[in-house]
């Protein structure tokens, strides 16, 4: 079963196999009735809901969405298959110089954004612009980029395929994108964000799961 963004042609170490039936089971272990992930995960639901009536387990009902791209380099992978580079290329909490996360300030977000992998005129495989189409425009019906007077002043995109046919044409630079999607990444987690901040359990939760994650 590849996972994980593997090739099923490419020789695979013995923990590989493990992966996806631990994957599995920890629907078991965490009591997720509704298991919710990345279509990365779509493979170890799928065995979780096979297997899981055999053992006598609650069969889960899975959900999915899109798995957004990290904002460090893509891996390259031999495959030719994009969505397979997605996935090995996902945000990931192991590395979260590559994440946003919905407890972020607008500093980190910010730092994050302005070293993220954003080649000029670059359309495809592009992180920042992957963000802009599945978070930006999901909320927004415009997107408006602000910019010095010299450099062309503010615009305003009405869809992705205007952002990206501008981008794409070298008529707007990387960092005002990487601006922009910064500040509407803020905006957007802004309520979350607080949430953490004056709810006294969530925080202490939150907090838990940080430390846990500098230990680990």
């Amino acid at each position: 079963m590849t996972i994980m963004g593997r090739d099923e042609n490419e020789k695979l170490d013995l923990s590989q196999y493990f992966y996806a039936p631990m994957q599995a089971v920890d629907v078991k272990e965490i009591g997720a009735d509704i298991p919710h992930g990345g279509m990365d995960q779509r493979k170890a639901h799928v065995l979780a809901r096979e297997i899981f009536p055999k053992m006598g387990w609650t069969k889960p009902v899975a959900v999915h969405h899109h798995v957004l791209m990290g904002i460090a380099e893509p891996v390259k992978l031999e495959t030719k298959d994009k969505l397979e580079q997605v996935i090995a290329s996902k945000m990931s909490k192991s590395k979260p110089w590559t994440a946003i996360f919905i407890h972020d300030t607008d500093k980190q977000i910010n730092e994050k954004l302005c070293k993220a992998w954003c080649p000029e005129k670059q359309v495809d495989m592009n992180p920042v612009l992957d963000i802009a189409k599945h978070v930006v425009f999901h909320e927004n019906k415009t997107f408006k980029i602000e910019r010095p007077a010299k450099f062309g002043g503010a615009v305003e995109f009405e869809s992705l395929q205007e952002l990206e046919k501008t981008y794409a044409h070298g008529s707007l630079h990387p960092q005002d994108l990487k601006n922009a999607v910064a500040e509407e990444i803020s905006k957007i987690i802004a309520p979350i964000r607080r949430y953490f901040e004056t709810n006294k359990q969530a925080k202490e939760h939150l907090e838990t799961l940080k430390q846990a994650q500098v230990t680990r």
